[in-house]
C-alpha cells in the first residue's frame, strides 16, 4: 500500500473510532462533552482552571469548627428555616472582611451555599444569596460562584475565587 493511501486510511480510521466515542451535547447550561457515555464539563474546567491560577487567596480564611465565627454561622443556618435546617453540618466556612461563605449539608435538605454579611447591627445571611442543590452533570463550583456574585452585590471577588467546594454532594 503507498503511503499516501495509508496516512489517508489511518485518518479515516482514528475519525471514525473518536466519532463513536466522543460527541457534543448541548443542554440547558450549555455544551458537555460526551466520552463513552460521561459527560465532561470542558467550560466548567477551563473556568475553575483560570480562577485557580488568577486568584489570590491572602486574605481569605477558611475556619475551623473552633472559630466563633463558624459557630455564628452553624447557628444562622440552624436557624434560617426550621425545623429541617437544624441538622446542618458544615463541609466549610471561609471568610473574609465582613463576608462569609459557608458550605454545608442536611439530612433531609438539599445541600447549600449560604452568603453571610456582617454589620454592626449584627450577622445574617444574605437574602437570595443562598445555592442549593447539585449541578451535575455540570463542574459545581464555576455554576456557585457565578450564581451567588450576581445574589450578593458586594461580595468580594477573591472570597468567590478562593471558594473550593467540599461537599461530596458537589463533586
Amino acid at each position: 500500500m503507498k503511503k499516501k493511501v495509508s496516512l489517508t486510511v489511518l485518518w479515516l480510521v482514528m475519525a471514525g473510532v473518536i466519532a463513536a466515542h466522543v460527541s457534543w451535547v448541548k443542554k440547558d447550561n450549555g455544551y458537555l462533552w460526551v466520552v463513552d457515555g460521561r459527560d465532561i464539563d470542558i467550560q466548567g474546567q477551563v473556568k475553575n482552571s483560570w480562577v485557580r491560577w488568577t486568584r489570590s487567596c491572602d486574605q481569605v480564611t477558611r475556619l475551623s469548627e473552633q472559630d466563633p465565627v463558624y459557630q455564628q454561622a452553624q447557628d444562622l443556618i440552624k436557624a434560617y428555616s426550621p425545623p429541617h435546617s437544624q441538622s446542618a453540618q458544615l463541609a466549610s466556612v471561609w471568610t473574609t472582611g465582613a463576608w462569609t461563605l459557608a458550605e454545608t449539608e442536611f439530612k433531609q435538605l438539599l445541600p447549600a451555599v449560604v452568603v453571610i454579611h456582617s454589620t454592626d447591627t449584627g450577622s445574617a445571611i444574605v437574602p437570595h444569596a443562598v445555592w442549593s442543590g447539585t449541578t451535575l452533570p455540570w463542574l459545581a463550583a464555576p455554576h456557585i460562584r457565578q450564581y451567588l456574585g450576581a445574589q450578593a452585590p458586594g461580595i468580594p471577588a477573591d472570597l468567590l475565587d478562593c471558594f473550593e467546594p467540599q461537599s461530596a454532594s458537589f463533586r
